[in-house]
């Protein structure tokens, strides 16, 4: 039988075959020093998420209310001004399926949690929801302590900069090239961030003519298909609410006037029908319907069409703070 041993050992090779490994080995060492050096200072920097992670980790016990949800959710509930002790679990592209398992993640770990806030936005139940490797998972992952994988979770899933190395490239380039200018990201101990004014409004001055005449995107594609998947998600949801004791404010977000001009009839009449059979099905949940508000929430509430900046954050938080109360 064949020595194993003999037939890998490198003395056994080839002069071309030492010379491919030993190119390897030179070209090889240098890419992944300069990735761990990437992760450790990626690990470092004091996003959001790393602040979110923190306050999370040292109040436990103290959380009553955890808001869920995308950016817009993220920019609207500032939990400093909350009249309980909240956390804003919500982030740029969070969909329900990440918020029902961020919930999951988190809820034997508050034993005061009494309160969810989350959203049903515009387009909500007719876009798809994310696949089981999407990027922010290793961050939940790292920050939160939640497997959001949905399996059994391994050594690349706890890599931070390898999970989206152009987001972790840009914000590296910010801190380390442009500290100390305004717009540089300004975070308050909940990790929402108060200097969130440096948008596309403010660029223009909030000019309303100006705004009126500028392009934005704006989702109008209508998919039924995914309209029945999401919307039975979010029953599912809603009943493991229910069946966990905690009252539930379901939100929508308000949208500048543009914006709302701009939506799909037929999907608003379908989240609209979807809202209101909620309302009545589960009596631990509320609406706080400000899509269409116009008339509290002014164009320098707006970061861009569809975000509010900290002035609009404070008014929608003192919104929820008043339903809170009603909910006592």
């Amino acid at each position: 039988m064949p020595d194993l041993k003999k037939i890998l050992s490198i003395s056994n090779f080839s002069k071309s075959q030492k010379d491919f490994l030993k190119y390897c080995v030179f070209f090889f060492t240098p890419v992944i020093l300069i990735y761990c050096l990437l992760e450790a200072l990626a690990l470092q920097l004091p996003i959001t998420y790393k602040s979110v992670g923190e306050y999370l980790e040292s109040n436990t016990s103290k959380i009553e209310l955890v808001a869920l949800g995308s950016s817009q959710v993220k920019c609207s509930f500032n939990p400093a001004l909350s009249h309980i002790p909240a956390i804003n679990l919500a982030s740029s592209s969070q969909h329900h399926k990440e918020d029902f398992l961020i919930l999951q993640g988190v809820i034997d770990k508050l034993p005061k949690l009494k309160y969810i806030l989350f959203e049903v936005s515009y387009m909500h139940l007719e876009l798809p929801y994310h696949s089981q490797n999407y990027w922010k998972n290793n961050i939940y992952l790292n920050y939160y302590g939640i497997n959001t994988f949905e399996r059994q979770t391994y050594f690349n899933d706890k890599l931070i900069y390898l999970s989206n190395p152009r987001y972790f490239s840009s914000k590296l380039k910010d801190y380390y090239f442009y500290k100390g200018s305004e717009n540089q990201e300004q975070l308050n101990e909940f990790g929402f961030k108060i200097n969130n004014y440096y948008g596309s409004f403010h660029k223009l001055k909030y000019d309303t003519s100006e705004i009126n005449n500028k392009y934005f995107k704006i989702f109008t594609h209508e998919n039924l298909d995914i309209f029945k998947t999401n919307t039975t998600f979010l029953f599912n949801m809603l009943d493991y609410m229910k069946a966990k004791d905690l009252k539930v404010i379901i939100s929508t977000i308000p949208l500048y006037k543009t914006y709302l001009k701009k939506r799909n009839p037929q999907i608003v009449h379908r989240r609209d029908s979807i809202l209101s059979v909620i309302v009545k099905k589960y009596n631990n949940v509320v609406l706080l319907d400000k899509e269409t508000d116009t008339v509290q929430f002014s164009v320098r509430d707006f970061l861009n069409e569809n975000h509010l900046n900290p002035n609009g954050a404070k008014k929608f938080t003192a919104l929820v703070n008043r339903k809170l109360d009603s909910l006592h």
